[in-house]
């Protein structure tokens, strides 16, 4: 049997490319946002304080969602649940919702 050498600068490689492929995507899935439900789209920003948060936040899993990204609700109909957190960052102040990734593994 042959035997299969990694090496790490390959996996460095691979790894940079995949992870371009997903901020393209997401960065291609906000724009979609924007345009589908731009209130939506456009209060996250200002709950967040800045457009990159909003596209991270709207693909993590997230504990208040089941597990489940803001994509994947809004994909089920669950628009008022992506409302009501959206609600919840607003009423916290910046620094506590910097530090309080609610993530789900």
């Amino acid at each position: 049997m042959r035997k299969v050498t990694i090496r790490f600068q390959d996996v460095a490689t691979e790894l940079a490319q995949i992870n371009a492929l997903r901020d393209d995507v997401m960065e291609r899935a906000f724009v979609v946002l924007e345009q589908r439900h731009a209130t939506l789209a456009s209060m996250l920003v200002q709950s967040l304080g800045e457009r990159q948060r909003a596209v991270r936040w709207m693909c993590r899993h997230q504990n208040a969602f089941g597990g489940r990204t803001a994509y994947e609700l809004l994909a089920d109909g669950e628009e008022d649940a992506v409302w009501d957190e959206i609600s919840l960052l607003g009423d916290a102040p910046v620094s506590a919702r910097m530090n309080s990734a609610r993530m789900a593994y």
